[in-house]
């Protein structure tokens, strides 16, 4: 037995174009009960395909914006495009953004909107924080790992100062997450030791 999982897009004008994500094959009885439904495995490619397909329409439509130069306010041409990974909770993914020059002064502009030096969304970063706040970093990089598209509880540092920075950045995360959740119940502190976050209540 076969599915065709087809992702189709929609707007004001009706349905658009669709794009066939992922074909599952699972088999038509259930005298292995390991057979109901979808594996993990399954689910990671699934939730890791829909994403890409979302995040490739979302980069075209961004790319449409065209900026006004910030030096002179002339508007802005195309130049070319730049690849940007960015980890997500759901696998990391590839947004092909354009840059943009100036006709008038020559200035270079980057696309309307895009956080410079985007390497993660919040979202995965918050459950990182999270996670460090109860088990190592390495612990937690791992359970996400298992539970979610693959790559989505690592990311590359390229400099060994970046992940000094993230470690940084989760701790921020985490002393704003408590003082949320339990403001009056206890407190963290926390000591950031390269990757690894450690925590005394």
């Amino acid at each position: 037995m076969a599915w065709i999982l087809r992702l189709v897009k929609t707007g004001a004008e009706g349905e658009g174009p669709c794009t066939d994500v992922m074909e599952i094959n699972r088999p038509d009885d259930l005298v292995d009960i390991a057979n109901l439904g979808l594996t993990l495995s399954e689910a990671k490619r699934l939730l890791a395909g829909v994403q890409r397909e979302i995040v490739a329409a979302q980069a075209r439509e961004h790319a449409v914006r065209r900026p006004d130069c910030s030096r002179c306010g002339e508007v802005c041409r195309l130049k070319d495009y730049r690849d940007h990974a960015v980890a997500t909770l759901f696998g990391e993914v590839t947004a092909r953004l354009p840059r943009f020059r100036c006709a008038a002064c020559g200035g270079i502009e980057a696309g309307v909107g895009w956080p410079p030096r985007c390497r993660s969304t919040p979202e995965l970063d918050r459950l990182q924080a999270h996670l460090s706040a109860l088990m190592t970093y390495r612990t937690a990089a791992d359970l996400l790992e298992q539970m979610f598209p693959v790559d989505a509880g690592k990311h590359h540092e390229t400099h060994p100062f970046q992940g000094l920075v993230r470690a940084w950045a989760r701790t921020r995360a985490v002393e704003t997450w408590a003082r949320a959740t339990a403001p009056s119940t206890y407190s963290l502190g926390l000591a950031t030791l390269g990757p690894r976050l450690l925590v005394a209540t």
